[in-house]
């Protein structure tokens, strides 16, 4: 009886958690991407690298990283426009964004050219379209991803020439910031 409980509740959270619906109401506070021109005229004023994940809806491991890490760096106040410019580049999405010129292009085409169409990937970007540090390929450990993120950000700021430097973890930069 326990069992056929526990398969039922398993097979109702599995169905809610695969919904588009779930995916866009757990996305929703890690902003998506419309405009990078926009986005590094922000980069250069702030002196801020521009951080963008690349995901997509039927991608399992981008909605881990979206509930575990994204979502809660974003609902935090700590980051967004404070350490980085966040964003998430839904490469499976219709509408199209407006590229380093301007220029209108779809996620999926400039996923493509930019080999990022490997989800999830995260880029680290200054204003000038540079990479600033290594790219993050897919899920090793995800109790160890926002460290990673927080070291990337510091080899950002070093290679752009900033003097700002965040601590290791997000625990961390909570305590620095009280």
């Amino acid at each position: 009886m326990q069992l056929g409980i526990f398969f039922s509740l398993f097979l109702v959270l599995s169905l809610t958690i695969n919904t588009p619906l779930a995916f866009a109401s757990s996305n929703a506070s890690f902003k998506e991407l419309t405009n990078l021109q926009i986005l590094a005229e922000k980069s250069k004023q702030q002196e801020l690298p521009i951080m963008l994940m690349f995901g997509a809806e039927w991608c399992e491991y981008c909605e881990l990283l979206n509930e575990h890490v994204f979502n809660p760096m974003a609902l935090s106040g700590l980051y967004e426009e404070q350490v980085v410019l966040m964003r998430h580049v839904g490469i499976d999405e219709p509408k199209p964004l407006f590229d380093w010129y301007g220029n209108p292009i779809t996620k999926e085409k400039w996923a493509y050219q930019i080999n990022a169409d490997l989800t999830p990937t995260v880029l680290f970007l200054d204003g000038f379209a540079r990479e600033v540090a290594p790219r993050i390929v897919g899920i090793s450990e995800i109790t160890l991803y926002a460290s990673l993120i927080h070291q990337n950000l510091n080899i950002a700021y070093r290679n752009m020439g900033l003097k700002k430097q965040i601590p290791a973890t997000p625990e961390q930069l909570e305590i620095q910031s009280h």
